[in-house]
């Protein structure tokens, strides 16, 4: 290397340390979002979105003959959204926290019985059995997943029809597909790393969808979206800096 080469180096490293030193003041380390994703604060939201979880759980269990098999939840917290290609500005929260979960149960009644009492229990925000347009609710309505099961899963020419579900603005029902046995409620995707911001709980432990299955025949499941139960803003936290 010339000696102007030598002399850029220095300067290469040196700016390259300014970069790193500016991207970490723009963001709390670790132990910043420890201390605030454990908040008195932050324990009592994240307590609240737990329990609605739970309690919707329960209620597909206690309102229909559904047998609860076990639950899948996910608590984590993280630093700021990162700058994208399409989105480079600056994320104004630097800690989200946030839960998602899945029920699964054994329906040993069968699907449509199933299907009928998750209606008539009033568990989610599709469409009705009775009333209004016919098509109402689509492929995430109760008449779609009716139709499917009185068709077999074909439309008259013989072709597939689409996999039916319960789509609720929370949360998914999804079930074990008698007409296509690659439409199968899988197992839950494998926990994200381990981490002192990232809870991760299978109850009761051990239990898999195959386990369901073999008691029960078929699966349901109850996906509930990722919901955000707690931030902190860039203001508060440099704020809470000062």
């Amino acid at each position: 290397m010339d000696r102007s080469g030598r002399r850029a180096l220095p300067a290469v490293l040196a700016l390259t340390v300014l970069l790193a030193s500016g991207c970490s003041a723009s963001a709390p380390d670790d132990d910043e979002r420890h201390r605030m994703a454990t908040s008195a604060a932050a324990d009592r939201q994240r307590a609240g979105a737990e329990r609605a979880i739970r309690k919707k759980v329960a209620a597909f269990a206690a309102r229909t003959s559904l047998e609860p098999g076990f639950l899948r939840l996910i608590d984590t917290c993280d630093g700021p959204r990162l700058p994208d290609l399409f989105d480079e500005t600056e994320d104004p929260v630097v800690v989200h926290c946030y839960m998602y979960a899945t029920a699964y149960y054994g329906a040993p009644r069968g699907i449509t019985p199933t299907l009928k009492e998750i209606d008539r229990a009033h568990l989610g925000d599709w469409g009705g059995l009775t009333g209004g347009d016919p098509d109402a609710g689509g492929v995430g309505g109760l008449p779609y997943a009716l139709e499917y099961q009185r068709d077999k899963g074909r439309q008259a020419d013989g072709l597939r029809l689409s996999r039916p579900q319960l789509n609720d603005p929370s949360f998914t029902v999804e079930w074990d597909d008698p007409w296509d046995p690659g439409w199968r409620v899988g197992e839950p995707l494998a926990c994200p790393p381990r981490g002192p911001d990232v809870r991760c709980l299978t109850e009761p432990a051990g239990a898999t969808v195959t386990g369901v299955r073999a008691r029960h025949r078929t699966v349901f499941s109850v996906g509930f979206d990722r919901r955000e139960y707690w931030t902190v803003s860039r203001k508060d936290w440099q704020d809470g800096r000062g």
